[in-house]
């Protein structure tokens, strides 16, 4: 009798530790994806704080220009989004995450205009504090107007 009773107690105490561990599956609303979310509503609606939130003390924002690279760091970036403080930008937005893992993700944020598409290339890295950051952002446009004289196909201008 006391050896059934042990079983039971003990079996008993393995299922409760066992549903009490199992937490489900891993979400992460308050994690990268929130730190995206905070980009594209900066970016909208140019809240230069949220902005300068999100992004690590040795952040790059790198744009192409013809055969050269321009780089902006945080603090000018902030600064020049300071005196545009509260402009609305028209567009639409959408974000694709391209790569993750649990210190670094790799995602494209796209704002599509009336003519043209700007890709954000955002790298985003975990800090010492565990806390997601944006490190640096490469800044591409596609422009959708269709030449003169084309088949129709969308392409990039360069």
């Amino acid at each position: 009798m006391k050896n059934k009773f042990l079983v039971a107690c003990l079996i008993s105490l393995l299922s409760v530790t066992s549903i009490y561990a199992y937490t489900g599956p891993k979400t992460d609303d308050k994690g990268y994806t929130a730190v995206i979310r905070s980009f594209i509503d900066s970016h909208m609606n140019g809240n230069y704080k949220e902005l300068s939130k999100i992004l690590d003390g040795n952040y790059t924002l790198k744009i192409p220009r013809g055969n050269k690279v321009i780089q902006q760091s945080k603090s000018s970036l902030v600064d020049a989004m300071k005196k545009e403080a509260g402009t609305q930008q028209n567009c639409q937005s959408n974000y694709e995450v391209l790569a993750k893992s649990d210190a670094l993700v790799i995602a494209r944020v796209d704002f599509s205009y009336h003519d043209s598409i700007q890709h954000n290339y955002l790298v985003l890295e975990k800090d010492d504090a565990q806390e997601w950051k944006i490190t640096q952002v490469c800044k591409m446009f596609e422009d959708l107007e269709t030449p003169a004289g084309s088949n129709g196909a969308v392409t990039a201008k360069n």
